[in-house]
């Protein structure tokens, strides 16, 4: 056994799954909010790093991974709450460590990015921080508050936008079935969550990615006390399909060409994987859900889900 130093991480790790072979560094532990339908608090205290502590550990990294590696992702659960100035020193310092890296990620509350001056937006993107993950869950006002998710879905719209401008890449999510088994809630997450897609697509070619996640009830979240309770029941494989038919038969771009909104269901959490481009493959992308509806079958069995 070697005495060599190793990289800190605050267990249990949270990473989006496209960054599964980026180097992760701790950057914040846990999440400044706290959600109902969220474990990232769970065992977590939430701490900003100390600037030096995290660039020890990208020092530690270029001497076990060299100076090859090529992608970043800065843990935990919203590290683009540091202060600019902060995260810009990582961000450069990286680039620093790692010439051939060619981007930074985070994970990203609508008011993080509200917080930051386009100015500070553009420095953070020119230092190498390329994409952001913003969790939008919905566009309903009545489910975002409802789950506390301490933002609106104006907010979540002038963020998006914020991001555009400053050339950061927006990687957002949407969970279905947030709001159990309630019908007309479900077909009112799905409306709004189309139209929240509606009023933010660029008018160029820009790359964005809509992710959509199933719900699931994690012990110890405030919706999993809900739930033995019996104030909250998970919506059945076909609803949560149903609510997904209806969310992509909302989206209209407008005619727009250049939309390049790459539209995944492929996390694990989901029953059927999907993937397209919104919202050129609407269709094909709504005869893949018919499939799923008419053949039950085909849908990932519940014990095959996880987060």
């Amino acid at each position: 056994m070697t005495n060599q130093e190793s990289i800190y991480y605050c267990h249990p790790v949270f990473r989006p799954p496209s960054e599964a072979y980026s180097l992760l560094i701790q950057a914040t532990e846990g999440c400044s909010f706290r959600c109902d339908f969220c474990m990232s608090n769970l065992r977590k205290k939430f701490v900003i790093r100390e600037i030096n502590d995290i660039k020890k550990d990208l020092d530690i990294a270029r001497k076990q991974y060299g100076p090859g590696v090529r992608k970043i992702f800065f843990l935990d659960g919203n590290a683009m709450v540091m202060k600019s100035s902060d995260l810009l020193e990582i961000t450069k310092y990286a680039s620093e460590v790692f010439p051939r890296l060619e981007r930074c990620g985070v994970y990203a509350h609508a008011k993080d990015i509200m917080k930051k001056s386009d100015e500070e937006l553009r420095e953070l993107y020119e230092a190498g921080l390329k994409i952001a993950y913003v969790g939008f869950e919905t566009g309903s006002d009545k489910l975002l508050e409802m789950v506390r998710k301490h933002t609106m879905k104006d907010e979540l719209i002038a963020a998006s936008k914020k991001l555009f401008k400053s050339g950061i890449t927006l990687s957002a999510t949407l969970i279905l079935g947030l709001g159990g088994d309630d019908p007309e809630l479900s077909k009112i997450s799905a409306i709004e969550s189309a139209d929240l897609v509606n009023k933010i697509y660029p008018d160029d070619e820009t790359l964005w990615y809509i992710a959509c996640l199933t719900l699931m009830v994690p012990p110890g979240t405030e919706l999993y006390m809900k739930k033995e309770k019996n104030d909250f029941r998970e919506m059945s494989s076909l609803d949560i399909l149903k609510e997904l038919y209806i969310f992509v038969e909302h989206i209209d771009f407008k005619n727009n060409h250049n939309a390049n909104c790459v539209f995944r269901t492929n996390h694990a959490s989901n029953y059927l994987p999907i993937r397209g481009v919104l919202d050129r493959d609407k269709e094909q992308i709504l005869q893949t859900i018919k499939k799923g509806l008419d053949d039950p079958d085909m849908l990932r069995p519940e014990f095959y889900r996880a987060l």
